[in-house]
């Protein structure tokens, strides 16, 4: 679908709720606050169901945005099919989530969890180690990956990036493709998971990927949880692989109380807390606002969602 190239003032529609960053956004971006969806050239929606949309979006709609990074549940929803544009927050809260990621890492580097649950004095120096000259394996180089290759820079680490067409990806110093993924998880110190969820990375950690990689090799996902099979991942744990892991996202989410997760000694959680909602709205706004203008402007949105890709 394509975009009147004109300059023009867009109607945009803010919702479930008209929060105050958003609807600045709307209008630092050009646009014309609508007080409903009925007439709306477009809607911006910062809710996290697409069921609360269906049936509500209005004829000659142009353009809906997303407040989600993955869009695997809106790909499911059918408004992919309906003849309007959908734009994810792809990247959009990549910095905040890779800043995670980077303490994620070096807690388990740190063995933060190990001494922070102690409830006695005992250092265990031997089992603290050093980001320097360790591999670390990134799996996934959008927002979130970039980000973090960025922030790894000063630690004296060698980069692997791992992405589905194996581009070269700045600051990396190796880049390689999903075929090159089993060799990049067999060499790293530590792996961390920025991929977003398609059918392609569903289970990517797995009873057999696990088996690859080192018995001192540490995982970190800020991702989707489904990339990693849960239960092969608790598995291979009290068989003695791996030495930490630390998820910021789990399959189930939430994770129950009592899950093994929470109690086993190699696992830090942290409940999906890396991009946190003053920080995603703020970030959220950004993007909406660049948005309305290339939609104003008829340019390309960012974030569109591309359905044979999956995200």
């Amino acid at each position: 679908m394509s975009i009147d190239s004109a300059v023009k003032t867009s109607r945009v529609y803010v919702g479930p709720e008209q929060l105050t960053e958003v609807v600045a956004a709307v209008e630092a971006g050009g646009s014309i606050l609508a007080d409903s969806m009925v007439g709306a050239d477009a809607v911006v929606w910062f809710g996290r169901d697409p069921a609360a949309l269906e049936g509500a979006l209005p004829e000659g709609l142009q353009w809906l945005q997303i407040p989600d990074a993955g869009a695997e549940k809106w790909l499911h929803s059918g408004f992919l099919d309906r003849g309007f544009v959908v734009t994810c927050a792809s990247g959009v809260y990549g910095d905040q989530v890779a800043e995670h990621a980077l303490t994620l890492i070096l807690a388990c580097v740190h063995r933060i969890a190990t001494f922070a649950r102690a409830q006695s004095w005992a250092p265990q120096a031997a089992a603290v180690g050093s980001l320097a000259a360790s591999q670390v394996t990134v799996v996934g180089a959008g927002g979130i990956g970039t980000s973090l290759i960025r922030l790894l820079q000063p630690f004296g680490c060698r980069i692997v990036a791992v992405t589905r067409s194996g581009r070269e990806v700045e600051g990396a110093h190796r880049s390689v493709g999903a075929d090159g993924l089993d060799d990049a998880l067999a060499s790293a110190d530590v792996v961390v998971l920025a991929a977003p969820a398609t059918p392609e990375t569903t289970g990517l950690i797995n009873q057999r990927t696990l088996a690859l990689m080192k018995p001192t090799a540490m995982l970190v996902n800020v991702a989707r949880g489904n990339l990693i099979d849960s239960r092969a991942l608790l598995s291979a744990l009290d068989q003695g692989m791996l030495s930490a892991v630390a998820l910021d996202v789990t399959d189930p989410e939430p994770l129950p109380d009592g899950h093994s997760f929470f109690n086993h000694p190699k696992v830090l959680i942290t409940p999906h807390v890396a991009n946190p909602p003053a920080l995603k709205r703020a970030s959220f706004a950004r993007h909406v606002q660049e948005n309305c203008r290339r939609f104003n402007h008829g340019e390309p949105l960012l974030g569109v969602i591309q359905t044979e890709r999956g995200y």
